[in-house]
């Protein structure tokens, strides 16, 4: 029993001295393969930066060409605003007379719709009467056919009675035999 106390913490020193021995033995590289990979990061940092500010300094140059053709295009711009102004106080000219000739034409439109609006009420009363005519002779239909119903029933009723005082007429001649 005393041995079991031995050979466990012995077994135990075995394995933790082979586990540092192989890290001991990998440290120095792994910890080498860290710090160039830092330098490394750190240099392509520095790298795109530089980059960043050439393609800055590009791009501003590009943009300093947009706003000069800007500049062109606003000057022909207004060269033509000037050009369509003139046209288009020659429109409104054109459009007066036009609006013109459509005041006369909306007047005589409108009289003929005040026209057409007095026969659509017309029509409209001869519609509502028409339809509450309908719905009179629906619900009489309605009424006459369960009235029909309930005269089916009673004669329904009256021929069996009927029958009932014949039944009951021949038992009764029956039992006088």
């Amino acid at each position: 029993m005393k041995k079991i106390y031995f050979i466990g913490p012995l077994t135990a020193m075995a394995l933790f001295a082979v586990v540092f021995w192989n890290f001991k033995s990998g440290h120095r590289e792994r910890e080498q393969a860290r710090i160039t990979e830092v330098a490394a990061v750190k240099e392509a940092k520095l790298k795109a930066e530089s980059d960043a500010r050439r393609k800055a300094i590009e791009d501003a140059l590009v943009a300093q060409e947009a706003r000069k053709k800007e500049r062109e295009a606003k000057v022909a711009q207004e060269q033509a605003e000037k050009e369509a102004r003139v046209l288009a106080l020659d429109a409104r000219e054109k459009a007066h007379r036009e609006q013109e000739k459509l005041v006369r034409q909306l007047d005589r439109v409108t009289k003929e719709l005040v026209a057409e609006k007095a026969s659509l009420a017309k029509l409209q009363t001869v519609k509502t009467e028409s339809l509450a005519e309908q719905a009179f002779l629906r619900e009489f239909v309605a009424k006459a056919e369960s009235s029909a119903k309930e005269f089916e029933a009673v004669l329904v009723q009256i021929d069996t009675a009927d029958r009932a005082r014949a039944a009951a007429a021949a038992d009764a001649t029956k039992k006088k035999s």
